[in-house]
């Protein structure tokens, strides 16, 4: 089996001329960990990681020339975006500014900066970031860390505080550790695999957060799948009473199980409370979305509407994107999305394509940002689906991505490297 580059879609010069260079990789791989962290920002939604993703894009930039199908639904999209920003009489050059690097680069072009990089490297670099942003959640949630930047960290009682790792909310922490749960099975090593899953666990428990239920069918996808499921449930309770017992002695376990428990009897006693606020803000945001039908309010003036009465914005990611930009502007932003779905799952990419999947689960409780974190799923979607349309991938490689529930060798790789 060769191990040369397949051939770019459009090539500009030769495949050798055409590979991205370290630079190149360097900058998309240290973007690809920290794009995870919007807490490490410049007081503005654009992060030290769009630093490195925009370098990675522009030096990458020559290898694909040509438009990928699911490019096209967000480029007709930007327009409409852009006009709704443009007449929002609350926004100003920032909301501006902010629209056309999120719709008009980030969404469409951002997936290149991730091409030249191999699906091992890829699924290693985001579960290292979301194990980093798990433990510094937990870090904070024990105390250990102090809060950063405008993050705000809540005393629940019961010895526990809600951490928000290196998101900028505790929601946003679920949501960005979500969907890496499905990507653990990618992992050759149990003992690896188990590490990272209590690592997100711990990390989305200590977010303390009513959205991490999102979290449950990832988690139940995963037990079903891995093959030593006995071993990793039993060595998961194992380490659970082993961290109890030698912190706290024999009645760790029973105090943490009170404390922990106390705390989600008060959670849950919130629960009505917080579905009513969610529920009146879909209320007041489909009061507002017939007006919508062909442009938005803009991103400042979908806030001002609906956070009028209740002094919040709704929580919802796909309620927020149509009335920023319009019904036409929503659909097809979700036409593009769910395009990279379709391709990766017909394509061989199911692991990846469920990633995507329970992302767009997880967004259901967000409200839309205009900030480069909510878009990675899609960008690391599409550049495997770029990958997979441009050269049929090696029969190893699709069985890695799609049937093999786990992966004991990693040797074959799109980029022939190990």
């Amino acid at each position: 089996m060769s191990h040369a580059d397949p051939a770019p879609m459009t090539p500009l010069h030769s495949n050798t001329a055409s590979r991205p260079g370290s630079l190149q990789r360097v900058c998309a791989t240290v973007a690809l960990f920290l794009l995870p962290f919007p807490a490490l920002n410049f007081g503005v939604s654009f992060t030290l990681a769009d630093m490195f993703l925009v370098t990675a894009v522009l030096l990458n930039a020559t290898r694909w020339v040509g438009l990928q199908a699911f490019q096209v639904p967000f480029l007709m999209a930007l327009p409409l975006f852009v006009i709704s920003t443009l007449l929002d009489p609350d926004g100003g050059l920032i909301e501006l500014v902010q629209v056309l690097y999120i719709w008009g680069f980030v969404l469409p072009f951002g997936w290149t900066a991730f091409t030249g990089l191999s699906i091992r490297r890829i699924v290693t670099i985001v579960l290292a970031s979301a194990v980093t942003n798990a433990m510094v959640g937990v870090g904070q949630g024990t105390g250990y860390l102090p809060e950063l930047g405008n993050q705000h960290i809540i005393d629940v009682g019961g010895g526990f505080s809600r951490g928000a790792g290196l998101s900028l909310k505790c929601n946003s922490l679920v949501m960005s550790l979500t969907p890496c749960i499905v990507l653990i099975p990618l992992l050759g090593r149990m003992l690896t695999r188990v590490a990272t899953l209590l690592a997100v666990i711990l990390g989305l428990l200590a977010a303390v957060s009513k959205a991490l239920i999102f979290a449950v069918p990832g988690i139940l996808w995963y037990l079903w799948h891995e093959p030593c499921r006995r071993q990793v449930a039993t060595l998961l309770v194992a380490l659970g009473l082993g961290w109890a017992v030698a912190f706290d002695g024999a009645t760790g376990v029973v105090d943490i199980w009170y404390d922990f428990g106390d705390l989600v009897s008060k959670r849950w006693d919130k629960l009505e409370n917080s579905i009513d606020e969610r529920v009146e803000l879909i209320h007041i945001s489909l009061g507002y979305a017939p007006e919508a039908l062909l442009l938005g309010y803009g991103p400042a003036g979908t806030h001002v509407r609906v956070s009028a009465m209740t002094t919040n914005t709704v929580h919802v990611y796909y309620l927020g994107v149509i009335l920023a930009g319009g019904l036409p502007a929503g659909m097809l932003t979700f036409l593009g999305m769910g395009m990279i779905v379709v391709g990766l799952w017909r394509g061989g990419g199911r692991h990846v394509a469920l990633y995507v999947v329970v992302h767009l689960l997880a967004l259901s409780v967000m409200t839309a940002l205009l900030v480069s974190f909510q878009a990675l799923p899609f960008l690391i979607g599409g550049a495997v689906l770029a990958r997979l349309n441009s050269a049929p991938a090696p029969k190893a490689q699709r069985d890695v991505l799609s049937d093999s529930p786990m992966v004991s060798d990693w040797s074959l790789d799109w980029t022939g490297q190990p």
